[in-house]
């Protein structure tokens, strides 16, 4: 393979279309946010001095996110996913200039900290599922894999150089600033997304899952062959059409897969929550090795992100994808086990590498494999596990770091998550062939088969998730 072939696939943007302007607007508007989010955690701080403090606003957000993850699913599928994302940006703005008109008061309102998480996080959940939902829509069925790693560089991307200006930020002009900084890029965010067109839910006239499409149709792929009629009698409630998308994932061997996967790594394999106590107690460190540690997978990330112009051109993204979850479960136990403070950190890079190729992995047979009318709910269920899974991995972590020992817990996970992987992987190994098979078949124009034929979609094959 040519060095060149190695370098991220940029042609995805050369084909033209919005998603150039949708990915520049997300890299501003995650910068804002990580402006944000440092700015939040210091002014608690300094405000409250309590730890407990801190965590609580996070959990208000977080829990602001998972409710707007779930409402925004079944809105992504329903409504004008460009209304959505504006709405959650122009909010933004609302919710940063607030901050910054709080900091600068002289005696700044903790509770307007916490009603601004907690309104963003809402709002920020559904724009976010929305734009999950609506990038597969913008690129052709061969570019789905480069956009995915473009998705995953851009929010690699956003998430080091916003924290990292943030910290600047506040040390130099202060937290007012640092927040007002933060609305003004959202505006810009906002006015640039204005220039996107209608983006309404497709699939209208797909027909319902195990019945194939006309024999006169186009060829349409497997998103079209499993899409659901929507209904003329009316639109279902928020709870039926999440039960409709949960019943979509069990019926999907690969979308089931691949959340079984995602969700093997996040609680085994979650070794952040011990960052400071393996810091003090393995390399006899402080708050500055917890800093280097939490920076080593960023870096392995960023430059996994840089090469990973080969996802793109990959037949077996069903292996590649264990293969990444294997080698970042192999990282931990490394990690685990690392006498010296290099060998840890080199771990910690290869495990941030294997992340990423992993994410990139998994956005890809997500977008490919579910039907539009459905990518709203998909979303938004794989982003409300991505992001409680990891959270309850870091107390299963520090459960088994108080009963065994930091070390030997990281160990200890990193090979429950190889091990978890091998039996998901022996449930779905007809994943190996099958997916190989679909991309053959889209590269040639020929349809996937429907689901309740024995493809990829029938429910038969889909108890090994439940």
């Amino acid at each position: 393979m040519r060095i060149r072939e190695l370098a991220l696939d940029l042609s995805p943007l050369r084909a033209g279309g919005p998603l150039g302007l949708l990915l520049a607007t997300r890299v501003l508007a995650l910068l804002c946010i990580g402006l944000t989010s440092v700015g939040v955690v210091v002014q608690v701080y300094e405000q409250t001095g309590s730890s407990v403090q801190v965590g609580a606003v996070s959990l208000v957000l977080g829990a602001g996110l998972l409710l707007g993850f779930l409402v925004g699913g079944v809105l992504a599928d329903r409504r004008d996913r460009r209304g959505l994302i504006l709405v959650g940006s122009g909010w933004a703005v609302v919710t940063f200039a607030a901050l910054s008109a709080n900091a600068a008061a002289d005696r700044p309102a903790l509770w307007v900290v916490y009603l601004s998480g907690a309104l963003f996080g809402f709002t920020e959940g559904v724009a976010e599922t929305a734009l999950t939902a609506v990038v597969p829509t913008f690129v052709s069925e061969e570019h789905i894999p480069a956009t995915g790693a473009l998705v995953t560089v851009t929010t690699t991307l956003g998430s080091i150089a916003g924290p990292m200006l943030g910290g600047v930020l506040i040390a130099g002009p202060g937290l007012a600033t640092t927040f007002g900084l933060a609305a003004a890029g959202t505006l810009i965010t906002t006015l640039l997304l204005t220039r996107l067109g209608p983006m309404p839910p497709t699939g209208a006239d797909a027909p319902p899952p195990g019945e194939a499409a006309p024999s006169d149709a186009p060829p349409t792929g497997a998103k079209e062959a499993r899409a659901p009629a929507v209904a003329e009698a009316g639109q279902p409630g928020v709870l039926e059409s999440l039960r409709e998308g949960l019943a979509f994932i069990r019926g999907s061997r690969v979308v089931a897969a691949v959340l079984v996967v995602d969700l093997c790594a996040a609680l085994f394999a979650t070794p952040t929550a011990l960052y400071p106590e393996f810091a003090e107690e393995r390399f006899g460190g402080g708050p500055e090795l917890v800093g280097l540690l939490t920076t080593a997978p960023v870096i392995g990330a960023a430059m996994a992100s840089i090469g990973s112009g080969w996802t793109g051109r990959t037949r077996h993204q069903w292996r590649v994808l264990c293969a990444a979850v294997a080698v970042w479960g192999l990282a931990c136990l490394g990690f685990g086990l690392s006498p010296l403070l290099g060998f840890g950190l080199f771990f910690l890079a290869l495990g941030g590498m294997a992340d990423t190729f992993s994410e990139i992995m998994r956005r890809t047979l997500l977008m490919r494999h579910t039907p539009d009318p459905l990518q709203g709910r998909v979303s938004s269920l794989w982003l409300a596990q991505a992001m409680t899974a990891p959270a309850l991995g870091g107390v299963l972590a520090g459960l088994g770091a108080s009963a065994v020992g930091p070390s030997t817990a990281v160990a200890a996970g990193g090979a429950l998550c190889v091990g978890a992987l091998c039996l998901v992987a022996l449930s779905y190994r007809q994943l190996w062939r099958e997916t190989e098979e679909s991309t053959e078949q889209r590269s040639d124009g020929a349809q996937d088969v429907p689901a309740g034929d024995g493809g990829p979609g029938s429910n038969s094959d889909a108890t090994a998730a439940t």
